[in-house]
C-alpha cells in the first residue's frame, strides 16, 4: 500500500534518512522503531509531503506521489498524526474536527464521521465546544487521532502517540489503535515504547542514525532481548 524506496531526506548537508526502504501492506500495523533523532518522524514526513524528498521514490497505492504537496497526499488517503499532538489550541473540539475533514466536499458524510468518533471519544463529546487548550494531554492525542481520521485516510501514521502520557491513557491509544485494525485501517506507528508498538504490530523495522538495521516479524524482534536492547536500549518499555 505504501513503498518508500531509498529515501533520502536531509536538513542542509545533514542527512537525517539515508536510503532507507520499507513497506505497509493492506490491512497491516507496521512499527517503526528507533532512539531520538535516529531520523524516524524526518521519515513519515516526507512520506506525507510535509518535508522535501532529496533522493528515492514514495508510492502509495502504486501512485508516484514523491513530488505531491501535502494536501494532495491528504486527499489520496494518507494521513499523518504528528508528534506532540499539534492540535489548534485556541480553536474549539468541534473546530478541530471539521478541519481535519477540509479535503471533503461531503457534508452529509463529514456529519456522519463526527458522530461516530465522538462515540469513539466520548470524552471529546463532553469536551465539544471547548477549547483545544483546555483538554488534557491524553484528550488532545485523541482529538489528534479523531480529527486526521476525519479525512478518512487509508494509511493512517501516527507519530510517537503514546509520548507524554499516562499508562491507562497510553493502553486506551493501543487499544483504539487494534479496534481501528479491525475496522480495516492500515497504520505504520512510531514509536519509542518498542515492546506495546510491536504487541499491536504485523511486522517492525528499526531506524539508527537515519539508517535501516533492521525489519522482520513484530513477535519475533519482541522475542529477541539482544535486538532489543542493541538497538532500542532504553527505548524498550
Amino acid at each position: 500500500m505504501l513503498e518508500l524506496s531509498n529515501i533520502t531526506v536531509q536538513y542542509g548537508v545533514v542527512k537525517a534518512v539515508r536510503g532507507v526502504s520499507l513497506k505497509v501492506e493492506k490491512g497491516e500495523i507496521v512499527s517503526l522503531l528507533g532512539p531520538n533523532g535516529a531520523g524516524k518522524s524526518s521519515l513519515v514526513s516526507a512520506a506525507v509531503g510535509i518535508l522535501p524528498v532529496a533522493g528515492g521514490t514514495i508510492r502509495f497505492e502504486g501512485t508516484d506521489i514523491t513530488k505531491k504537496p501535502a494536501e494532495t497526499v491528504v486527499a489520496m488517503g494518507l494521513t499523518l498524526t504528528p508528534e506532540g499532538r499539534r492540535v489548534f489550541a485556541d480553536l474549539s473540539v468541534a473546530e478541530n474536527l471539521h478541519l481535519g475533514a477540509a479535503t471533503r466536499k461531503d457534508r452529509d458524510g463529514v456529519a456522519a464521521d463526527i458522530e461516530k468518533y465522538l462515540k469513539m471519544f466520548p470524552i471529546l463529546g463532553e469536551r465539544y465546544h471547548q477549547t483545544a487548550k483546555t483538554l488534557s494531554g491524553g484528550e488532545q492525542q485523541m482529538l489528534a487521532i479523531a480529527r486526521s481520521l476525519m479525512s478518512r485516510p487509508k494509511l493512517l501514521m501516527l507519530d510517537e502517540p503514546s509520548l507524554g502520557l499516562a499508562p491507562r491513557i497510553v493502553d486506551r491509544i493501543f487499544e483504539l489503535m487494534l479496534d481501528l485494525k479491525r475496522d480495516g485501517l492500515t497504520m505504520l506507528v512510531v514509536e519509542q515504547n518498542a515492546t506495546d508498538a510491536l504487541g499491536i504490530s504485523d511486522r517492525g523495522y528499526i531506524l539508527a542514525s537515519g539508517s535501516l538495521v533492521y525489519e522482520g516479524d513484530a513477535k519475533a524482534m519482541v522475542d529477541s532481548e539482544d535486538l532489543m536492547e542493541a538497538y532500542l536500549g532504553s527505548g524498550v518499555h
